[in-house]
């Protein structure tokens, strides 16, 4: 799973409500309110960035003197991304997204 690359699925669209201050995942018929960890982590999963960059990435972010344990991160980023597999929302790749 962490050599995996994760693509927010082509029905679904990140954006930001200027209005509500919420960032937002828009998905045919449906609006799903996210955190801004949440939003974060799909925001990286572009297809072109393994589960183990992407903790790397969000681990970076982290302003903090006692960051997480690097494994834990990992697995609670890894079951927030199954989480959204299973909801249709994003989709797992074995291998990276090559740009044009």
């Amino acid at each position: 799973m962490t050599t995996s690359f994760p693509k927010l699925a082509q029905k679904g669209r990140l954006k930001f409500d200027k209005v509500r201050e919420k960032h937002l995942l828009l998905l045919p018929e449906k609006v799903v309110v996210l955190n801004e960890t949440a939003a974060s982590i799909l925001a990286l999963c572009d297809g072109n960035e393994s589960v183990h960059t992407i903790t790397e990435k969000m681990r970076s972010s982290l302003k903090s003197e006692n960051l997480p344990d690097f494994e834990v991160m990992q697995a609670d980023i890894t079951k927030f991304i199954l989480q959204m597999v299973n909801e249709g929302w994003v989709v797992m790749q074995d291998s990276r997204i090559k740009e044009l």
